[in-house]
């Protein structure tokens, strides 16, 4: 527990990147939205549609035993294809975060934390490679087909970090806000 807040602190974090006005480039809000719907929450878990946040990513992930962090990516593979990607793989930029107003925040947040001593302890992304990123548009089919085979991911990485992760007997329905956006142009 925090000794300021009185709440209890969440050592594993789920995150969602990307701009869900821009095509595929919201497939981690998406995937996250799902993942929170599908499974069943988790003391330890705590689970964000952060958006684009930029440097602005650095509190989330502050102190964090494990991040799991949704996005598109900039990889080889047909659209579609999922990239399961750890720290040194987009550090090294074998692998890159999709070039949108959140592609340097996390390279600089991790940097940032590193060397204050409070980096996560361990960084997984999830990504997927897009096939576009238009203003407007809607998912690609290849990267809505993946949206499931990524919910299922996530599970199984919590899992091979001994946080049980069980499916709803009840799924939630999802808040897919922005599709009322891009079908009227008026927020719900």
């Amino acid at each position: 527990m925090s000794e300021s807040t009185g709440v209890a602190e969440r050592h594993i974090c789920v995150i969602g990147l990307g701009n869900v006005l821009l095509g595929d480039d919201g497939f981690g809000p998406l995937v996250v939205e799902r993942f929170r719907c599908e499974y069943a929450d988790h003391a330890d878990v705590e689970v964000l549609d952060l958006g684009t946040p930029g440097l602005d990513l650095a509190p989330y992930l502050h102190g964090k035993h494990l991040a799991v962090i949704v996005d598109t990516v900039k990889s080889e593979g047909e659209p579609g294809t999922l990239c399961h990607l750890g720290e040194t793989d987009f550090g090294d930029r074998r692998a890159a975060l999709h070039l949108t107003g959140h592609d340097p925040g996390l390279a600089q947040c991790l940097a940032q934390l590193r060397l204050a001593g409070r980096a996560p302890s361990k960084v997984i992304v999830v990504g997927v490679v897009p096939q576009s990123c238009a203003l407007g548009s809607s998912f690609s089919a290849p990267v809505f087909a993946a949206v499931s085979t990524a919910v299922e991911k996530i599970a199984s990485l919590l899992r091979e970090h001994d946080v049980p992760c069980q499916r709803r007997a009840v799924q939630k329905p999802p808040n897919l806000w922005w599709e009322t956006v891009l079908r009227t142009g008026m927020p719900t």
